[in-house]
């Protein structure tokens, strides 16, 4: 039986029915087994916050705060993240299913007490910023970022590095205790938060999410370090953490941080190392490589390279038997990179044709989510970044526009490989070419936190002195967004 969504004016209720807690005008059916309707579902999955205050930052959240309706936040949590009520009174201290249901349906005396709001909010890692709404009684209520006293300082700070000296315990409260006793009902939300972080930056880059991964990843180590779980469940908490670990080092790569995503690649390594996970160890090993490669770009210097070439054989061999093609892909793409910097032609495009194999295997139940973006755009991508190492950057650049023509890339890689198009035909000496697709970039960037795409197009600054000025602009804002983590 289809579900009809009705609006309540002018009808009366049944008895077996009752009015979705999320937007509390629609009728649920009894045939419903979600906690919210259709209508508030999909726009929990397909509406975004540009810049979320916490991982599962939603309008529709923030409407339900706002207007202290406390049983539909509960209710549109458990929808978006796919818990039960006893799975929701897992994860808090002291709660029950019964506790839950009392919650949801609005009972005073649960979440309107400010020390159950907070326990709930700390047992879900939400930062205490992202309660603002219910304060101020308004949705767009958002913490106030600093704005920066100089812009050229501003510059300075962020282009040479050195902005942020975090790690992921910084992120954590102060009096922050792990939960007494792990159960998989916490390795299971640590996980789907990971594959949360990994699909929304694809949306909105990394600028955007830095800190909802340090913060996670932080709560992850130190339920490692401290709680106490059986066997099964601290194999599953232990790649939880070298997930996040790994996600949070691609974000911050992402954001510019490439100290930071170094030291927490190597983190998430070690974690790996003892997680029993061929796939996940493989991945880790992969985003080391890249980082590894953006230094020997960055420092001219061949050493890095060859440590990304160590690293990517590590990969290779922990996915040796391991059945997905999206998997072994990513390894190639990323060894023909570095095949290329190390002036292996021929290596980087036997490499490039290797990814091409694989994926002709087509998709395969062991992918995982955090490597849907691998496909054929991106395999092409990588060919074009192949050619411009190797000194052709006018073919480079042909190569790129028709991975952008083929509009399946996703929105972040996207505007990455717009602004290496950019690059690249400046290299090529087509300079009016080069400055419009930077400033098609630039135009990309008000909606995708990507500093990484950013910092590409530098080269083009002082080409031209509107996109001097549009740049400056645009690295003023994802500055002042990364500086609010610090």
């Amino acid at each position: 039986m289809v579900k009809a969504h009705v609006s309540t004016a002018g009808k009366a209720q049944m008895p077996d029915q009752k009015l979705c807690p999320g937007c509390r005008s629609t009728l649920l059916s009894r045939y419903n087994n979600e906690p919210v309707c259709g209508p508030c579902q999909r726009a929990l999955r397909t509406t975004t916050v540009r810049t979320p205050v916490w991982l599962w930052d939603t309008p529709p959240m923030r409407r339900a705060l706002a207007e202290l309706n406390f049983s539909g936040v509960l209710a549109l949590v458990r929808s978006a993240v796919g818990l039960t009520q006893q799975q929701m009174a897992d994860l808090v201290p002291g709660w029950t299913k019964t506790k839950v249901a009392r919650a949801e349906s609005g009972e005073r005396g649960t979440l309107y007490d400010i020390r159950e709001l907070l326990a709930w909010a700390d047992a879900l890692c939400v930062p205490r910023e992202a309660l603002l709404p219910l304060v101020l009684g308004t949705p767009d209520a958002a913490p106030e970022l600093g704005a920066p006293q100089e812009r050229e300082d501003m510059d300075r700070r962020t282009f040479n590095g050195g902005l942020l000296a975090l790690t992921a315990s910084t992120l954590l409260p102060d009096d922050f205790l792990p939960p007494v006793r792990i159960g998989q009902t916490h390795v299971d939300y640590l996980q789907t938060c990971a594959e949360e972080l990994w699909t929304r930056d694809w949306s909105v880059g990394g600028a955007a999410l830095l800190g909802n991964g340090l913060r996670l990843f932080g709560r992850a180590k130190a339920m490692l370090d401290e709680s106490d779980y059986g066997e099964r469940t601290g194999l599953g908490l232990l790649r939880a953490a070298a997930d996040l670990g790994n996600c949070s080092s691609f974000l911050a790569f992402d954001t510019g941080e490439l100290a930071l995503a170094r030291r927490l690649s190597q983190e998430a390594a070690a974690l790996a190392d003892s997680g029993d996970d061929a796939q996940l160890r493989a991945h880790v090993y992969a985003t080391m490589a890249m980082q590894s490669t953006a230094l020997a770009r960055i420092s001219g210097r061949r050493g890095p390279a060859r440590e990304a070439k160590r690293a990517l054989q590590v990969a290779a061999q922990s996915a040796k038997h391991h059945p997905s093609p999206k998997l072994h892909a990513l390894i190639d793409m990323r060894t023909a990179t570095v095949n290329a910097f190390l002036g292996d032609g021929a290596a980087a495009r036997a490499s490039i044709a290797a990814a091409h194999r694989e994926l002709d295997r087509g998709d395969h139940p062991e992918d995982r989510q955090a490597l849907g973006f691998v496909g054929r755009s991106e395999v092409l991508g990588h060919e074009a970044r192949v050619t411009a190492i190797l000194g052709d950057e006018s073919r480079a650049a042909s190569q790129l526009q028709r991975v952008l023509d083929t509009m399946d890339l996703a929105p972040r890689n996207q505007v990455y490989y717009r602004a290496m198009l950019a690059e690249t035909r400046l290299a090529a000496g087509e300079t009016a070419e080069a400055l419009e697709a930077g400033h098609q970039t630039l135009n990309d960037l008000k909606n995708v936190a990507s500093m990484r795409a950013l910092k590409t197009l530098q080269p083009l600054v002082r080409h031209d002195s509107e996109f001097h000025d549009r740049y400056g602009a645009i690295a003023n804002d994802l500055s002042t967004k990364v500086a609010s983590l610090a």
